[in-house]
């Protein structure tokens, strides 16, 4: 039976569909076969996919399917779960009635957060609405566990730790904020920052795909590129494990 991750927010905009691709990467790398459902009216993850078929940048472990309720939803995953390992569900950005649709089928939800106001505050709706579920539930204990992401995290954020000074090109607030987001919602230790590799992702297709490229082209800028893939590939399989592991962050932790 495949693993089923829910990611989810009431905010568009948060980093959904980049996580979804990252997280379907490190499984593809990794030799796992997933199913990616897209319920987002916009179809970035199904436009995405056909991008990647046209230009050669695909994974066979990866199939993509659309879904635009939550009858299609239990269909798909009734469909494949005992044909691939994984599968994801990326979501639209707004409170829908699918939410406990999404919940009831998922093992794991995952909540990106990116360090703005809104957003701070979309997820809070997002874990009140959790913990009201859990509330009702007959066996709370059945409700899936849910982990919030820092998303689209400032480099000079990633490796800063918690009493050192505040580094030069940061504002004061969006620092002070960081650490406001991570206190309330004690996030999964690995955060996804902002990298030109998964913006390349997010125009080309998987991680996986496109460091195949780079390590078999005869242009050594190019095959130097391999590198910088190699890197990305390795922290979204870190991402990974955290989220089964459930790592979270700790007060000595970086960032």
């Amino acid at each position: 039976m495949a693993i089923v991750l829910g990611i989810m927010s009431s905010k568009g905009g948060a980093g959904k569909s980049t996580i979804t691709k990252l997280i379907s990467s490190a499984f593809a790398f990794t030799g796992n076969t997933c199913l990616i459902i897209d319920l987002d009216p916009n179809k970035d993850i199904v436009n995405w996919w056909s991008t990647a078929t046209q230009t050669g940048y695909v994974d066979d472990k990866i199939i993509v399917r659309p879904a635009t309720n939550g009858d299609d939803l239990f269909d798909l995953v009734g469909r494949y779960e005992s044909d691939v390992k994984f599968i994801l569900i990326d979501t639209k950005g707004e409170a829908s009635s699918w939410a406990v649709d999404l919940a009831s089928v998922s093992d794991v939800l995952v909540v990106p957060c990116m360090n703005a106001k809104g957003d701070r505050e979309r997820t809070q709706e997002t874990i009140d609405w959790y913990e009201d579920l859990k509330s009702r539930a007959e066996n709370g204990e059945r409700i899936p566990p849910l982990h919030v992401v820092l998303s689209r995290v400032k480099p000079n954020l990633l490796s800063h730790v918690r009493g050192t000074p505040k580094p030069k090109d940061l504002a004061a607030r969006e620092f002070e904020r960081h650490y406001e987001i991570i206190d309330q919602f004690n996030p999964l230790v690995t955060m996804v920052p902002e990298k030109s590799q998964y913006r390349e992702m997010d125009e080309l297709g998987p991680l996986g795909a496109i460091l195949k490229r780079y390590r078999e082209s005869d242009d050594n800028n190019e095959k130097l590129k391999a590198y910088h893939f190699e890197v990305a590939l390795a922290h979204a399989i870190t991402l990974v494990n955290n989220i089964f592991d459930n790592r979270k962050m700790e007060a000595s932790d970086a960032a």
